[in-house]
């Protein structure tokens, strides 16, 4: 039952007061006056009953509470602690001076009950809602992947099994049964998971993601991913995405290709286009690798929150939202145009 809770208005006084205390040029106060997330109702409306039961939380206040969560690189604990301390959390959420926040434990079931699809189709709307401000431009999409350590001690379990199984004690032993070993396209071994992200190069919006386990290839999420968007003019990648697929996706759907070649290719023809591209995804590498640098810093991708695929996923997708968000306001606010992506350094 949401309407009690959905219909609550803050108090003249808690207007005040909020006007007051936080800045009108705070980020959480511009994005309530510029993002409209009525669609997380729209998103939830089955999970919910109108007609009987308790009042519960409003899903518009549950998901910014989870916003907040990931925004500030907060956990379950902190956040509840934050709600009651900070006013610009309060007003951000809509609750009043004196109303009580929800609890952590309400703040996990919500994560939980929603699930990854949900919070995929939650950061679809984002990505339409930049799309209809026309922030992406689609000229070149960048892809990429990083990453996510799985929440795990590897020593102790070293320490513990390294002499039964000598091979396979990690898989075994581990707590988190979807993390796996992997190898990074250099060489580093990690224990853990991937982030794949597609990036618009000019807005810097992530326009897709998704998360596997470690030992999942690069190269084998670039159809899943481009396909799922709408198809920008061209696409460029590093080396571990140059396969016979990926260049037959590209071609096919009359992308223009910019994915490096590695160097043990011998005809000419390939020669030419690795010479032509590198150039290009160097140039360009950055902006995916600074979006991975903000992601880890201040949003703690670095290591999974959770265990598990599913909540590793739920993880991604509200990493890439709070940076889109973010990236939104930048660009709408204080700045006059996202810099240029000129078409004819692209290679055909």
């Amino acid at each position: 039952m949401l309407e009690k809770r959905d219909t609550r208005q803050q108090s003249m006084f808690g207007s005040y007061v909020y006007d007051k205390v936080v800045s009108k040029e705070h980020l959480l106060r511009r994005i309530s006056q510029t993002i409209d997330f009525s669609f997380v109702n729209k998103a939830c409306a089955d999970l919910y009953c109108l007609d009987n039961g308790r009042p519960g939380w409003s899903p518009i206040l549950m998901f910014k509470v989870i916003f907040l969560q990931f925004l500030y690189d907060l956990s379950d604990y902190r956040i509840e602690e934050e709600l009651n301390d900070r006013l610009s959390f309060k007003m951000f959420i809509g609750l009043d001076l004196e109303e009580a926040p929800p609890d952590h434990s309400s703040v996990s079931r919500f994560r939980d009950r929603l699930g990854a699809e949900r919070f995929k189709e939650l950061f679809n709307r984002v990505v339409e809602f930049a799309r209809g401000k026309g922030i992406i431009s689609d000229k070149l999409h960048i892809i990429d992947a990083t990453v996510v350590r799985a929440k795990v001690d590897l020593y102790r379990i070293k320490e513990k099994y390294r002499d039964d199984e000598p091979d396979t004690y990690i898989d075994q032993h581990s707590p988190d049964e979807d993390a796996r070993p992997g190898r990074t396209f250099k060489g580093r071994q990690f224990y853990g998971y991937k982030a794949h992200c597609l990036l618009d190069a000019e807005s810097e919006i992530i326009v897709n993601t998704d998360a596997t386990s470690g030992n999942i290839r690069e190269y084998t999420q670039l159809p899943p991913l481009s396909a799922a968007v709408e198809h920008p003019r061209a696409i460029t990648a590093d080396k571990a995405y140059d396969c016979q697929e990926n260049h037959s996706f590209a071609s096919k759907n009359h992308i223009r290709n910019g994915i490096m070649v590695k160097n043990n290719h011998t005809q000419d023809y390939l020669k030419k286009h690795l010479k032509r591209v590198s150039n290009i995804a160097k140039r360009y590498r950055c902006i995916i690798e600074h979006k991975f640098a903000e992601c880890k810093k201040h949003h703690g991708l670095r290591v999974a929150r959770y265990w598990g695929l599913a909540k590793t996923r739920i993880q991604t997708y509200m990493t890439a939202i709070c940076v889109n968000v973010k990236r939104m306001i930048k660009l709408l606010y204080y700045c006059a145009s996202p810099p240029k992506i000129y078409m004819r350094r692209i290679v055909t």
